[in-house]
């Protein structure tokens, strides 16, 4: 029986059901039978790559040579097409098929290259539904924690140029489940802490105006009774209708009293 890859498969409860793909080491082996092909090593690979910050990217410097065959045009296709598959729904067994597939090529910096590419331009599209865009963070994210190689250091140049750009196309609801997935990066320690902090600064601003409108209600509050604001002499700023229908009212009690 093989043991699980975070040492306790509980990420159900925590992140929701269609987070929990590839914590439990039994679906990553399912999906090796259906991409017919085996586990392999998961060792990170210590390449350097740099990255331009353009919307067509390229690779500007290879520090070694590829050991593994090149991925072909076919296969490519193929696995846009798979990508292309995932619709709206995160299933777990095509999302960890498509990590299966990447991890062959973990060790090839071209081939590499050519199938995060791939994924980056199904997640920037921006004609398709943002409910396409989750399932395919999820892909991203099992290939980060499953494959590994030399998609981790892509992704770590490049994720903050895209994150942010796929958090504005996501609903609140979408929002908060981005930001687990990236909260999860820095548990499984896959990047360095100022690289991680820079990908998610979009939620540190959330967070920051979501603290300005907080205070700002709270200031509003202190200086109004009811919804009416407070002259500085502390009498309330009313309507002068208003004035007067009160007036009229306490006209009246006043009337009643004396008869």
């Amino acid at each position: 029986e093989a043991e699980c890859c975070s040492g306790v498969c509980g990420c159900e409860s925590e992140y929701g059901a269609d987070y929990c793909y590839n914590y439990c080491c039994s679906c990553y082996f399912a999906a090796a039978d259906v991409a017919n092909t085996s586990y392999s090593d998961k060792s990170q690979s210590k390449e350097v790559i740099t990255i331009k910050e353009e919307e067509e990217m390229e690779i500007v410097e290879i520090k070694e040579e590829d050991p593994t065959e090149a991925l072909d045009t076919e296969q490519l296709e193929e696995y846009s097409a798979m990508l292309n598959d995932l619709g709206n729904f995160a299933d777990k067994v095509q999302i960890n098929t498509l990590s299966m597939v990447a991890e062959d090529y973990k060790s090839s910096t071209s081939s590499s290259f050519k199938i995060y590419k791939v994924v980056r331009t199904h997640l920037l599209k921006k004609n398709s539904s943002p409910a396409r865009k989750l399932p395919l963070v999820y892909v991203v994210d099992s290939i980060l924690k499953n494959a590994k190689g030399r998609f981790v250091t892509l992704m770590e140049a490049d994720a903050k140029n895209w994150l942010p750009v796929v958090y504005g196309m996501l609903s609140s609801d979408g929002r908060a489940k981005l930001k687990r997935v990236w909260n999860t990066w820095r548990e499984f320690g896959i990047f360095g802490l100022e690289s991680w902090e820079e990908m998610g600064l979009c939620f540190r601003r959330e967070e920051e105006q979501k603290a300005e409108e907080l205070q700002s209600k709270s200031a509003d509050g202190a200086g109004s009774v009811g919804g009416f604001r407070k002259r500085p002499d502390g009498s309330l700023d009313l309507p002068i209708q208003l004035r007067k229908e009160m007036q009229t009212l306490l006209d009246d009690m006043h009337s009643g009293v004396d008869e």
